[in-house]
């Protein structure tokens, strides 16, 4: 295996981790940090915990499902197909999937974070 194979297994396998952390926050609410907030935040920065989980679970869930996808177009390329233009269908759907990761963390931020608590981390002041 090749070093775009491997590559191909991390994006699928960080495909995954990300419609893990989706549903094991909507089933359960169980926040995965590292995917959900950002490393200046808590849990105890979010405004409406509900309504964060429902408006991050679409997102990230569509963006783990793209990148699972792309991953295994690209290993299907790499190893039966060979094709320049399924490359770059599957890096587009790459980067389609982390522009809407992006827009969906961007925007979660802004309307359930208190940014408050967020500036006054950042400044190092205690609430």
């Amino acid at each position: 295996m090749g070093m775009g194979g491997m590559l191909d297994i991390l994006f699928v396998a960080s495909g995954i981790y990300l419609i893990f952390s989706a549903i094991s926050a909507k089933k359960r609410g169980i926040i995965a940090v590292n995917v959900m907030l950002s490393k200046d935040a808590t849990e105890k920065d979010i405004k409406d915990k509900v309504g964060f989980i429902e408006y991050m679970y679409k997102g990230i869930l569509l963006a783990g499902i793209m990148i699972v996808i792309a991953g295994i177009i690209h290993l299907v390329n790499d190893y039966f197909i060979h094709s320049r233009q399924v490359t770059w269908i599957g890096i587009g759907v790459i980067v389609a999937a982390i522009g809407i990761y992006g827009i969906t963390f961007s925007r979660g931020r802004k309307q359930y974070m208190s940014r408050q608590r967020v500036r006054d981390k950042q400044s190092g002041k205690k609430r």
